[in-house]
């Protein structure tokens, strides 16, 4: 499994939240209740590694620094 990188909005870090919806489902966000992420900005799905990743794809290292 990946590890999740920082939030590209506001560098704070990032976490999985999980429920149940018919199956387990995964979130990552970003754990800033102030942070400015746009609606429907968090990666979900069924797939924990999956929503790493696409987490993980939205802003590189250098963008985290720039911003965090």
């Amino acid at each position: 499994m990946s590890k999740l990188k920082p939030c590209p909005f506001c560098g704070h870090k990032a976490m999985i939240e999980t429920w149940s919806s018919g199956g387990r489902m995964y979130m990552a966000k970003c754990s800033n209740p102030d942070c400015g992420v746009p609606d429907g900005g968090y990666p979900t799905g069924n797939d924990m590694n999956k929503v790493i990743d696409e987490w993980n794809r939205r802003a590189s290292d250098e963008q985290v620094d720039q911003r965090g």
